[in-house]
């Protein structure tokens, strides 16, 4: 068969799991915070055909089964029996599926997001909760969403980005946003900064001096790297202990930052990595945090990079089952809410095999004890 012709979906394909049953709980007890949808809501219009509990249960259905990759594919799905006794109640046309992603209040995933987040568990008892790792990464989409444009190289590229900040403490994206890639990962920190959080970044976090002499005055904490060629005026070198020397710490001392000794003042902590000499910048104190627990701080850093290749590669989130702004931000934060639903349920973030497990049991070649007993081994040694 032709590469651009799709086989046709069956109910063999495709079977429910109590994940998606959670979430439209979650999102009833938002509403039910809410008061409700407001009177003019359009989803209460009595022309539409298709209720939000159903439109978004349905959208999560497709993210966790591995038959269903487009919004057509998501139509057709939602015509089999089975799918419509336990997702979405009737059969959803493509045209209503569609149109109804413009008008998704997106505030409500934010809330359901934020429900789920407050349930997830401590895993990392060494941080105290304030330290969360702040990045982005860019997906690129279709040459078609115009309004994604981000840049010029040879032809011109479409892309958005997903912010986040992850929490160190429950090893679970504590806050995240959609926008188009245009917007820098700097711009972003300004705007999203909360006094009284320790931000964890990389280099793009920390080659703007005036940025961070801005936050730090504004109550802000900030462990970030340097680029490699940064230059400051040293104030005076600190002695390290065996603990600092054991975490390859060979360097530390305050400085100010810049040529001229114009920006942040800050520790500066000199790292041994596996290929070159790391450079980590923070506003704490020597004794808020000594030069080990720096080191300590940005090593894990690397936890939200393995996030983003989970959320991208194992989770699946590479098709676009919509195009529009909105569309693109809802099915972001209904990928984030299967990340936390897969977490709670089976206390980790499962890896490639036990991804296989869990779309095996969706497609009922596995069963529910074969699914438990793929897990549980994890979970007795984490």
């Amino acid at each position: 068969m032709p590469k651009d012709v799709q086989q046709p979906i069956h109910e063999k394909d495709l079977q429910k799991w109590s994940l998606v049953e959670a979430s439209r709980l979650e999102l009833a007890k938002v509403l039910e915070q809410r008061g409700g949808l407001n009177a003019d809501d359009t989803w209460l219009d009595p022309r539409r055909k298709v209720e939000l509990g159903d439109y978004l249960a349905l959208h999560l259905f497709g993210l966790f089964n591995p038959v269903v990759k487009t919004l057509r594919g998501l139509a057709g799905a939602s015509h089999l029996e089975r799918v419509q006794q336990e997702v979405c109640g009737h059969a959803i046309s493509l045209g209503s599926l569609s149109e109804a992603q413009a008008v998704v209040d997106l505030s409500l995933l934010e809330a359901v997001f934020a429900r789920f987040y407050d349930r997830a568990r401590l895993i990392n008892g060494h941080f105290n909760g304030k330290e969360v790792v702040i990045d982005s990464t860019v997906w690129k989409v279709l040459p078609r969403m115009i309004w994604a444009f981000w840049r010029t190289q040879g032809i011109n590229q479409n892309a958005v980005r997903l912010h986040i900040e992850f929490d160190l403490a429950k090893g679970q994206v504590a806050k995240a946003e959609l926008t188009t890639a245009k917007l820098c990962e700097q711009a972003w920190w300004r705007n999203h900064a909360r006094p009284g959080t320790l931000y964890v970044g990389d280099r793009n976090y920390g080659g703007n001096y005036a940025l961070l002499l801005e936050l730090m005055e504004k109550g802000v904490d900030w462990v970030v790297r340097l680029h490699g060629d940064t230059l400051w005026v040293l104030e005076a070198e600190e002695p390290l202990s065996a603990a600092d020397r054991e975490a390859r710490v060979i360097w530390a001392g305050r400085v100010r930052l810049g040529v001229k000794g114009d920006g942040a003042l800050a520790r500066v902590v000199k790292v041994q990595g596996e290929q070159e000499i790391i450079l980590i910048a923070t506003n704490l104190s020597a004794e808020q945090a000594p030069s080990e627990l720096v080191a300590g701080l940005y090593k894990n850093r690397w936890q939200v990079e393995l996030f983003f290749r989970w959320l991208k590669c194992i989770l699946g989130c590479r098709h676009w089952l919509a195009e529009s702004p909105k569309g693109v931000a809802m099915q972001c934060y209904l990928a984030l809410i299967a990340a936390q639903l897969l977490v709670l349920y089976t206390g980790q973030r499962p890896g490639k095999r036990q991804m296989e497990l869990i779309q095996f049991y969706l497609m009922g070649w596995a069963t529910l004890e074969e699914l438990t007993r793929g897990v549980t081994p994890q979970l007795k040694k984490s």
